[in-house]
């Protein structure tokens, strides 16, 4: 019985915290201004699966758009999941995801279409608030974590 309240429980923070993905794509951030990478790196770490963000990307990428990129934005989603599992530090792991994001997806942006190659002024301009945003919705996941972890050790 304790165990499937703590189930119903952990399944009501996840449709909590997938409401409040699908909500901060949708209500017009920048799009260097997201928690999914974030989502992405501390999955690991919470159990989570890597197709989390991913199932995110889809459902709002229906309502935005599509755009060439996409398999290439997915991927670096995937892979900052499998880097923040092979990496004890999430903050080392969330930065560097945001280098691998960096290099591919501007990389790809450049191929595909018109847009900033990496490491020129303008993509290092974006990516590095896509790097802030990162760490700091990676420390608020963290923090968050970490405080439930203490309430629910409390009430045992």
């Amino acid at each position: 019985n304790r165990n499937r309240i703590r189930g119903n429980i952990q399944m009501k923070e996840l449709i909590i915290l997938t409401s409040i993905l699908i909500a901060s794509r949708l209500i017009g951030l920048d799009p260097n201004v997201t928690p999914l990478l974030a989502l992405a790196v501390f999955a690991p770490r919470m159990n989570l699966s890597p197709w989390l963000a991913l199932g995110v990307l889809a459902i709002t990428d229906v309502v935005l758009g599509f755009y060439s990129i996409m398999p290439i934005v997915y991927a670096c989603m995937l892979g900052a999941y499998y880097i923040s599992k092979n990496m004890s530090n999430i903050y080392v792991a969330g930065a560097t995801s945001v280098l691998l994001w960096h290099i591919v997806v501007n990389g790809a942006v450049v191929m595909f279409g018109t847009g900033f190659a990496p490491f020129t002024p303008e993509a290092l301009l974006f990516d590095m608030r896509l790097l802030g945003s990162t760490l700091a919705f990676t420390a608020l996941i963290d923090i968050t974590q970490r405080l439930t972890q203490q309430l629910r050790q409390s009430q045992v």
